[in-house]
């Protein structure tokens, strides 16, 4: 079922989790998702999420594979308006899930079982049940600034969790996105990648001056 999608067993894969909240608006979250064998994936979200409160919940989820990285970045970044949000989703055919329309594969997934991976995520095995796509897509040069951008957003979904429980950790986080930041502004200065890269880099920056407040005041 997977091999259309080019999934390899055991790899880690970008994906956009989206499943519905209580009040039935949808949730997306970008996360890593790892094929297993007998047609399941695994998912893994911190425990204090709304992935994983909806996951427990509803027992389902549609799995986005997209190859923008600005919709992972519109998706990952909480303080964005609600305008970017609108029309961005719609009904899953096959689960109780949104999924997202402009995505260009889709798995729709049940969960099977839920296995405890510590105080912080949780592992949810999931059985695939139906998927989409995937879309065909014109072919595009290679540029690093995509594949940067797609790094300072899994940094960024990060470093509140890690601020959280070890500063220094966090710390490191952000001299990646600064790093990877840089190789955007040298690559493609003046770009949507660019403006994403600097929203995401003054987002990152806010969040651990206030835990190295806190730190200084304890």
């Amino acid at each position: 079922m997977l091999k259309k999608f080019g999934l390899k067993i055991g790899h880690i894969y970008e994906g956009i989790v989206c499943t519905w909240n209580p009040d039935n608006t949808p949730n997306a979250a970008p996360m890593g998702i790892t094929p297993l064998r007998g047609g399941k994936v695994a998912i893994r979200p911190y425990t204090n999420t709304a992935t994983y409160r909806n996951l427990v919940r509803t027992g389902c989820a549609t799995v986005n594979f997209c190859s923008d990285p600005l919709l992972y970045y519109f998706l990952a970044l909480k303080f964005l308006k609600g305008e970017h949000l609108e029309g961005m989703f719609k009904r899953s055919d096959a689960v109780d899930s949104p999924e997202l329309r402009k995505a260009d594969a889709v798995l729709s997934v049940s969960v099977d079982r839920i296995v405890g991976e510590g105080e912080q995520r949780a592992l949810f095995e999931c059985i695939i049940l139906s998927t989409k796509g995937p879309k065909m897509k014109r072919v595009e040069p290679y540029s690093r600034a995509p594949h940067a951008l797609m790094e300072c957003i899994i940094h960024a979904t990060r470093i509140r969790p890690y601020a959280e429980s070890d500063l220094n950790e966090a710390r490191k986080l952000f001299a990646l996105i600064e790093h990877h930041r840089s190789i955007i502004s040298r690559v493609a200065k003046h770009s949507a990648y660019a403006q994403a890269a600097d929203e995401i880099y003054a987002y990152c920056r806010r969040v651990l001056s206030e835990y190295e407040a806190h730190h200084k005041d304890t």
